[in-house]
């Protein structure tokens, strides 16, 4: 084994617990992901804004989410690397410098709202791969200097159990709410090599060998080890005002109870939002990230940014489109959403979709009682 290698091998035993915290998902359907807001939410997702939950009509609902969000041509890269062309090989790694990352995301939950609190238990298991491409020009372009060159893929798995309690409450056009949750997290990393000269195995940290035809993401998205576990308690804040009729502006502050888990400090992340009244049954919101935070499941800082409209097609008919700009590191992607709701004070089910490569994010949610 080359040096390189044992040097990664070693950095990766001593930073296996580097998994930082939670990201937005789009539990419920009801968030920027699917078309809708964050701020704006509907008052059903935990993960919204607290001082929305008194806009969901009292009752139980289920939610669902399952699919993958890439960076651009993320999927062909890893494939790419597959290669026993010593030129395929290296351009991949190239680009992948500026498209590394993929989140494979399941989701579900149970939500009880009632006048203006919500609460219940939703539960997240994400998959991510990240690549970290070794672009020394020593170490690439030939088969015999790829042997030498020490690309792998960050690749880490992540479930959290979380029980939630909030409230908010509306005044004279104002409303302000708050949201504790407590979170039980279940963490684990693996990081199968990327490079694939001379063609036939992977090398697997820390061991194993596995057919050269499978791409690297292939096997960090399957990982299913988790062999860390840790207990958090976080507190998230919400408010909206209303500045003049028909416009409104909103903010969020989701874990204001800054903290450390493993190696990552986990800052308050804070959003702000404005929302317009295009009409009796259009409304146009902006929002974006303020500042950048760490979040699950990656050890960079992430930020996104998204408009929506909102438009009421009928009393119980409702469509949300939008599109959302995300930041990771240095990377961005911009994504398509939408979602279908249908709803009347005893029915509502919302169905979602995020347009992508691979496996598109989609969502389910329905209220039950």
């Amino acid at each position: 084994m080359t040096t390189p290698r044992i040097l990664i091998r070693t950095a990766l035993a001593v930073t296996a617990a580097a998994l930082p915290m939670a990201a937005q998902t789009p539990l419920f359907n009801d968030a920027p992901a699917f078309g809708g807001s964050k701020v704006f939410s509907e008052g059903i997702n935990p993960l919204g804004n607290p001082a929305r939950f008194d806009r969901a009509p009292a009752g139980w609902y289920l939610g669902y989410v399952d699919g993958d969000q890439r960076a651009q041509d993320n999927r062909s890269l890893f494939q790419d690397t597959t290669s026993a062309d010593a030129a395929v090989v290296t351009s991949a790694l190239g680009k992948l410098k500026d498209a590394p990352w993929v989140q494979r995301t399941r989701a579900y939950g149970l939500v009880g709202t009632r006048e203006a609190t919500n609460f219940g238990f939703t539960r997240e298991e994400f998959h991510s791969a990240t690549a970290r491409p070794d672009l020394d020009p020593a170490h690439l372009s030939t088969a015999s200097a790829l042997q030498d060159n020490a690309s792998y893929v960050d690749g880490r798995r992540a479930i959290v159990n979380r029980v939630h309690f909030g409230g908010g409450a509306l005044a004279s056009g104002t409303a302000a709410g708050f949201n504790l949750r407590v979170e039980q997290w279940s963490l684990g990393m693996t990081a199968p090599y990327l490079n694939q000269l001379p063609p036939g195995v992977y090398t697997f940290a820390p061991g194993g060998a596995f057919p050269y035809r499978y791409a690297a993401d292939d096997l960090a998205l399957g990982y299913s080890t988790t062999d860390r576990k840790s207990l958090m308690v976080a507190l998230d804040a919400g408010f909206t005002t209303e500045l003049a009729q028909g416009l409104r502006l909103g903010v969020t502050a989701d874990q204001l109870n800054g903290k450390r888990l493993w190696d990552v400090t986990m800052n308050p992340q804070y959003r702000g939002a404005l929302q317009i009244d295009m009409g009796v049954n259009t409304q146009l919101t902006l929002e974006s990230d303020i500042n950048g935070a760490m979040r699950m499941p990656f050890p960079v800082k992430q930020q996104s940014s998204s408009a929506s409209l909102r438009y009421q097609v009928s009393p119980s008919v409702v469509f949300l489109v939008g599109g959302e700009r995300r930041k990771i590191g240095d990377a961005s992607v911009t994504r398509v959403g939408a979602t279908l709701q249908m709803r009347t004070p005893r029915m509502f089910i919302a169905v979602g979709f995020q347009a992508g490569q691979d496996k598109p994010l989609k969502g389910l949610a329905l209220m039950v009682n």
